[in-house]
């Protein structure tokens, strides 16, 4: 078996070095999406679970009137 070319070799070092700086750019950026794509994501379900709430509110509110309207036309029924 005879030695490699220092010269392949050197060219085989600088690529992998290249290489291994782009995969570790590639990450943080990805790392950096992921941590905004999470911080929308809770935003959202905040946002949902306020909108659920409200809607709860909205439905229980429209009950009461109801209600209140049955009782009132319920005694003007009687008289």
């Amino acid at each position: 078996m005879s030695a490699p070319d220092p010269t392949t070799l050197g060219v085989l070092v600088t690529a992998i070095t290249g290489l291994s700086g782009a995969i570790g750019v590639l990450w943080r950026q990805t790392m950096k999406h992921l941590a905004v794509t999470e911080a929308r994501l809770e935003q959202a379900e905040r946002k949902a679970d306020e909108c659920n709430d409200d809607r709860i509110e909205i439905w229980k509110a429209l009950a009461n009137l109801r209600s209140k309207e049955l009782t009132e036309n319920k005694g003007t029924n009687n008289d």
